[in-house]
């Protein structure tokens, strides 16, 4: 995977960065789709395997380790909706913040009711976002927002709740709580699941292929404090994720050993996620990142 900018995301000024982020997944959709699809519930993020489930093997072919990883994306979700409660917490109006292709805000709507906002600064997701919200007779139940989630406001809150998978690593969380603050209701939950801080080379393997900043724990609940939010519940999911790094880099490789039609731009930037994917599982196993599920209540 190449960058979009050969300016390091640290030393952008934030608009161009919320600009280079939406363009570098803009430029990832067809990839996104080829890997965790077919829709509607497309998901980019790690996986839930917990000690009773057993990953894909290396040797298996693209198509069953792809299944699998999107089996155990939908098993993180469970898992998340499991700890926070979603069946009061996230059943009514609910902001699905750096919502990737959707599949987390129909997630949330199909298994709990809920109705979304599905918030997006990539502008070409939305109306897929849409597309598959339609496929899955929710039209009306999921609506797509292209915005900046530091700058973000809506016109129907307040909101029960806000979820951010694996995007608020992009924020500028202090801005982004303090926006919060504006459209979540009193006793609403903020509900991240996100890869956190634990030691500056893990936080660089992180940043150099996702285009993002990681914080530690504290640095979130720190802003979120400052914009009136506790928090109230933090459970470690590390050891239970690490297998997908494993899959993850199982199918990159089962493509450039079987996929002839790849072309050879296509085949460089599968040996750069393939490299990226085995850096980020070291780090992973020897403790350089953490995965974890937080939430925040609006005082």
């Amino acid at each position: 995977m190449s960058n979009l900018s050969s300016t390091p995301l640290a030393e952008l000024d934030p608009q161009d960065e919320v600009r280079v982020v939406g363009q570098y997944y803009d430029a990832k959709t067809a990839k996104l789709v080829r890997k965790y699809g077919p829709g509607p519930r497309i998901h980019y993020h790690v996986g839930y395997y917990p000690n009773s489930e057993t990953p894909a093997r290396a040797d298996d072919t693209a198509e069953t380790i792809r299944h699998s990883i999107r089996l155990h994306q939908e098993g993180l979700l469970r898992y998340a909706a499991k700890i926070w409660g979603a069946e009061h917490r996230l059943s009514g109006k609910v902001l699905d913040v750096g919502c990737g292709l959707g599949g987390g805000s129909l997630f949330w709507a199909q298994e709990y009711g809920a109705d979304v906002t599905a918030v997006t600064n990539a502008p070409e997701h939305a109306p897929v976002v849409e597309g598959f919200a339609r496929e899955c007779g929710l039209d009306g139940k999921v609506k797509a927002l292209v915005c900046d989630a530091n700058r973000l406001t809506v016109d129907d809150g307040p909101y029960d709740a806000a979820v951010a998978i694996e995007s608020s690593g992009y924020f500028n969380r202090p801005q982004w709580f303090e926006r919060l603050s504006h459209v979540i209701r009193p006793g609403g939950s903020v509900c991240i699941e996100e890869v956190f801080l634990t030691r500056p080379h893990g936080a660089d393997v992180w940043a150099e292929y996702f285009y993002c900043k990681p914080a530690t724990v504290q640095d979130y609940a720190a802003a979120a404090r400052a914009a009136g939010f506790e928090l109230v519940d933090e459970v470690d999911a590390t050891a239970e994720t690490q297998p997908f790094w494993d899959e993850s880099a199982a199918w990159t490789q089962a493509v450039l050993d079987n996929d002839t039609s790849l072309s050879a731009v296509e085949r460089r930037q599968m040996r750069i996620s393939l490299l990226a994917n085995q850096a980020q599982g070291a780090e992973w196993r020897a403790g350089g990142l953490q995965l974890g599920f937080l939430r925040f209540e609006k005082k």
